[in-house]
């Protein structure tokens, strides 16, 4: 029996002329019922699939035209240079001037992204902090992080004493995840450890939100800095400083005194 030949130009004559299809109209161009079989032939000419809809619809990256976002529409299918919604979302975030709000995503990407963002932030792909009443979402490398953080503040309204106060909060907050991000591993366990004495009470957990670090560790850092510091009054207790330089001196002057005598 003669093997059925398909051929990848005939799906970009049809997408020259219609744009973006879905599934079933590329398997009927091509006289197939088999998915895989238009999946080949899209591969032979470089496509890409809805971020909307569910990849309901394709498209030839020929015929796409991208904004400075990497986004494209055309009717009501929305494409991305960067290709699943989640990966869309993740990209416009670590990207952004300031960061984004959900429903300033909402409104770029045009469509739901609540359950991408919260997903996002629990596989720790995106940083959230709360500002405003309302949370933002930021870029996880500390540097491009701490920049998006101050152009958000700069972008807001005036605000009262007590804002500025909360403000300051954040400020010191990404001042420390800043600096931690530049120890080694020691180092930020007695970080960590320090800045949970300087807290008193609840401040093993509080500092383990903060750095995303377990809380024994802290505990461990702690404790390793409360030790050293008995271990110095130790030392200075047995030892009592070195001896008075005048103090040995006058002593070898009276016992040479009495030698010649």
């Amino acid at each position: 029996m003669r093997t059925l030949t398909f051929s990848a130009q005939t799906l970009r004559l049809y997408f020259k002329e219609h744009i973006i299809a879905t599934m079933k109209q590329l398997k009927n161009v091509l006289g197939t019922s088999v998915d895989m079989t238009v999946y080949r032939k899209l591969c032979e000419l470089s496509y890409h699939t809805s971020y909307s809809h569910q990849g309901k619809y394709y498209t030839l990256d020929e015929l796409t035209d991208f904004n400075p976002l990497g986004l494209w529409t055309y009717g009501e299918a929305r494409f991305s240079r960067y290709g699943t919604l989640v990966r869309t979302v993740e990209a416009l975030i670590s990207h952004a001037d300031k960061g984004y709000s959900l429903a300033e995503l909402r409104e770029l990407v045009g469509v739901s992204v609540k359950e991408v963002l919260l997903q996002l932030y629990r596989q720790s792909r995106v940083h959230r902090e709360e500002i405003g009443g309302r949370y933002i979402y930021f870029s996880t490398d500390s540097s491009i992080q701490r920049k998006q953080h101050l152009s958000r503040l700069e972008d807001q309204p005036r605000l009262s004493v007590a804002e500025q106060e909360m403000v300051l909060v954040h400020e010191v907050r990404a001042g420390i995840i800043l600096f931690f991000s530049l120890l080694d591993e020691k180092q930020r366990r007695l970080y960590a450890g320090l800045e949970s004495l300087r807290i008193g009470h609840g401040g093993d957990n509080m500092i383990a939100g903060l750095l995303h670090l377990d809380a024994h560790t802290i505990a461990k850092g702690r404790r390793e800095l409360q030790q050293r510091d008995m271990e110095i009054e130790r030392i200075r207790r047995k030892g009592a400083g070195r001896h008075s330089i005048k103090k040995n001196t006058a002593s070898h002057r009276k016992d040479s005194h009495a030698h010649e005598v």
